[in-house]
């Protein structure tokens, strides 16, 4: 069944986050938990003149992303602790959030608001808005991620960006069997 569900994943993945990059111009990216790091599953390029540009199969520290924050939601407290004692290390843009308690807060006020954002952490001058996709058991197995340039993820223009994600990411995870 885990086989099954990652294929669904994939498969419908792919025309939830098309039609996420059509809607809003930007790179779109699936990602998910591998081992102790967050891995890009599927993207879409953004089409606007100047994107955020990413790589399938790309990995980073689950504290560099809110992605990662989304993805280790379902971790209790002790086992999220022990995770990022071994995991955090400091991102290029020398910003990345380091302080673990600091760190299991924001998991946790992600997963209860339906979101996450960062906002240059992992690079410089770039951002994410990244929403849960929930399986049949209403546990994280993935995240839809809008990555963006920095000034494209300013408040004005944050609000459109987290609509349209936290509905993408609720379409694939009916399609999945989770909530929406």
């Amino acid at each position: 069944m885990a086989y099954k569900s990652h294929i669904d994943l994939l498969k419908d993945g792919e025309h939830v986050i098309k039609e996420l990059r059509d809607e809003t111009g930007e790179t779109v990216q699936l990602s998910s938990l591998e081992d102790d790091m967050v891995v890009v599953l599927l993207k879409e390029e953004g089409i606007k003149n100047l994107r955020i540009i990413s790589k399938i199969g790309s990995r980073v520290p689950i504290n560099w992303a809110a992605s990662g924050r989304l993805l280790v939601s379902d971790f209790d407290d002790e086992k999220l602790t022990k995770l990022l004692s071994d995991t955090c290390v400091q991102s290029p843009s020398g910003k990345a959030n380091m302080d673990i308690k600091s760190i299991i807060s924001e998991v946790r006020q992600f997963r209860n608001q339906g979101y996450g954002i960062e906002i240059n952490e992992a690079n410089e001058y770039a951002g994410s808005v990244a929403a849960p996709v929930f399986d049949s058991y209403n546990n994280c197995i993935a995240t839809l991620s809008v990555v963006v340039p920095e000034q494209r993820i300013v408040k004005p223009k944050r609000k459109k960006l987290i609509e349209a994600v936290t509905k993408a990411a609720g379409k694939l995870s009916s399609r999945l069997g989770g909530r929406s």
